[in-house]
């Protein structure tokens, strides 16, 4: 064997880490404004400290107007504050580089800059993904037709229901009719990926940037804009591809309980896939990995013969009886659902034919919130550990690790009435 046949990576032992994590923790947040699409417009909040695992957001019910005048000298009764809390589960993420001692004073190349480089790029995008799913989880949806009739599921979208002009004036009046509030540019915003913008930039409505009259007010990532809505570009912009698995390796999980009423389901904990050793160290990941993920009922012949409805849920809570697992849903599109026997749980689902299905997000200010990275307790972390520093279990001081590690992230709807998610086709 070669005698680098096993490394990832390497370190030089004779540089400081302590003076290395500070430079490449305010290198991954300075690059954090500029790689972090999806959370440039969201409410943020720090992590919490000593407060478990869940943050609170709070989400405030405007007025409605006032449409009778007042009477001479009497001072109408005063409004009262109509305010719902909303609790995200904060989840760790975090990767590692194994490194060895040789290759940096073997190989002309600063591997150790590339990999920091790399790690950097890994950490930001991974936020970016989990921030893009988390705004992909309101109820607001558009299924884009191109025949143009009504696309009614997920499962009816193929290639040809590309994003049209149509399609954004359907999101943009869904979100005046619901007040959503336009940010301080006077737009609505939306995300898209590569695919997604290779077709809008064709449409005859579209106004790219380089057409601006006011060029310097163009943000970064900006593209262009149409119908009152400026576009971003985001290679992390959620899509909806053929799914194999709800979890792990596993297909599905069978339903013992659960109304669309209560926004509930039942599964037994004996059910989930018991590979962490025991059964209550698997439901705890199960709980960790489920939380606040979007998935899909299978409501058996769905109260007809022979014709299974799927509806969509978004997981919203997760509790363990040590027995039970039972989730509380933000929502069910469904308002009828009542357990069956034969009745499953399901990934997200995606278009026709398996047919990976685009999502773009149109949204309003204060639609979302996420934690704040670089907020009080240093929330992004960059980990070095040189060679020697593991003692006995690196007896020859050969071996190092540098990794990312964020303490606590997620991204949760404040607002669910000020987004609208279109779901279409691209050109491939």
């Amino acid at each position: 064997m070669a005698v680098f046949d096993n490394i990832n990576s390497t370190f030089d032992s004779g540089v400081a880490p302590s003076a290395i994590q500070d430079y490449y923790e305010k290198t991954l947040l300075r690059n954090a404004k500029k790689k972090l699409p999806h959370c440039r417009d969201l409410q943020k909040r720090t992590i919490p400290s000593h407060n478990g695992r869940r943050v609170q957001f709070r989400r405030f019910t405007p007025f409605t107007p006032i449409t009778t005048p007042l009477k001479e000298g009497v001072t109408p009764d005063g409004q009262a504050l109509a305010m719902t809390e909303i609790h995200a589960t904060i989840k760790p993420y975090g990767a590692v580089v194994e490194l060895t001692d040789e290759m940096n004073w073997a190989l002309l190349d600063n591997v150790q800059k590339e990999t920091a480089t790399l790690l950097s790029d890994q950490a930001l995008e991974s936020i970016d993904k989990i921030a893009a799913e988390g705004l992909a989880m309101g109820t607001n949806v558009i299924y884009v037709d191109a025949s143009n009739g009504t696309n009614t599921t997920r499962g009816a979208i193929t290639a040809d229901d590309k994003l049209t002009f149509a399609a954004i004036k359907l999101a943009v009046r869904t979100l005046k009719r619901n007040n959503a509030p336009t940010f301080e540019d006077g737009y609505y915003h939306a995300i898209v990926d590569a695919d997604t913008i290779y077709d809008l930039t064709s449409d005859a409505m579209w106004t790219d940037v380089a057409k601006y009259q006011d060029k310097e007010r163009v943000e970064t990532g900006e593209l262009g804009k149409i119908y009152g809505v400026k576009f971003y570009e985001a290679s992390t912009a959620h899509t909806f591809p053929a799914q194999s698995y709800l979890y792990g390796t596993t297909a599905r999980l069978a339903l013992t309980a659960g109304t669309a009423a209560s926004k509930s389901f039942t599964l037994a904990a004996s059910s989930i896939d018991n590979t962490a050793g025991t059964q209550a160290a698997s439901v705890a990941y199960y709980i960790r990995e489920m939380t606040g993920k979007m998935v899909q009922i299978m409501d058996t012949d769905g109260g007809v013969a022979g014709a299974d409805l799927y509806f969509p849920a978004v997981i919203d809570k997760i509790d363990f009886d040590g027995t039970n697992v039972v989730h509380t849903l933000r929502y069910i599109g469904s308002s009828t659902w009542e357990f069956g026997n034969g009745d499953y749980l399901y990934p997200a689902g995606t278009g026709a034919s398996n047919y990976t299905v685009h999502s773009t997000i149109i949204y309003g200010k204060d639609f979302a919130g996420c934690i704040e990275l670089d907020g009080t307790g240093k929330n992004v972390q960059v980990i070095i550990n040189p060679p020697g520093s593991a003692g006995s279990a690196d007896p020859l001081n050969q071996r190092g690790t540098v990794a990312w590690k964020v303490k606590g992230f997620c991204v949760t709807i404040l607002q669910d009435a000020f987004g609208v998610r279109v779901e279409h086709g691209a050109t491939a």
